[in-house]
C-alpha cells in the first residue's frame, strides 16, 4: 500500500469514526434524553481498547499485510456503523423503565456492543497501521487528526 494511500485511509476512518461518535452523541440526547449522551465516550474506549486487546491476543494479525486487512476494516467499520444504527433504532430500551424492568439492563448491554464495533473496527485499523509501520508513526498520527 503506498503511503499516500494508507494516509488517506487513517484519515477517512478518523473522520468517520469522530462523526460516528457525534451522530451517537445526538440519537442518545434525543432518542434516549440527554442523560446517555455521555455514554458514548466510554462506547468509543470500549471499542477502540477492545481492538488493541484483539491485536495483543492475535499477532498473527500484526503479521497481516496491510494491503490486504485495510480495506477489510474500513468496510467493515462502515457495515457495523450503519447496521449498529438501525439495529439499535429496534431494540426497546427506555431509561424510564430502567429502575424496574431488568430487561432494560440487557438491551442498554446490546447498546454497548452494537455501537462499540465500528470503533473497533476503526481502531484495529489505526493500530494495525501504527503496529506494522512504527518509524512512520508520527505521519500517521498527522493524518488521525
Amino acid at each position: 500500500m503506498s503511503p499516500l494511500l494508507l494516509y488517506i485511509a487513517i484519515f477517512l476512518t478518523s473522520l468517520s469514526t469522530l462523526t460516528f461518535e457525534i451522530t451517537l452523541t445526538r440519537f442518545f440526547s434525543i432518542a434516549q434524553w440527554y442523560h446517555l449522551a455521555f455514554m458514548v465516550v466510554s462506547i468509543a474506549l470500549l471499542g477502540i481498547g477492545a481492538s488493541g486487546s484483539v491485536l495483543m491476543l492475535f499477532p498473527s494479525l500484526r503479521k497481516a499485510s496491510l494491503n490486504k486487512i485495510i480495506p477489510v476494516t474500513t468496510f467493515a467499520l462502515s457495515l457495523t456503523a450503519l447496521g449498529s444504527y438501525l439495529i439499535a433504532n429496534h431494540i426497546p430500551f427506555e431509561m424510564v423503565r430502567l429502575s424496574y424492568d431488568y430487561r432494560q439492563f440487557f438491551y442498554l448491554f446490546l447498546y454497548y456492543l452494537l455501537f462499540s464495533l465500528p470503533f473497533f473496527f476503526g481502531g484495529l485499523t489505526i493500530s494495525l497501521a501504527l503496529s506494522q509501520l512504527p518509524s512512520q508513526a508520527n505521519s500517521i498520527y498527522s493524518a488521525d487528526k
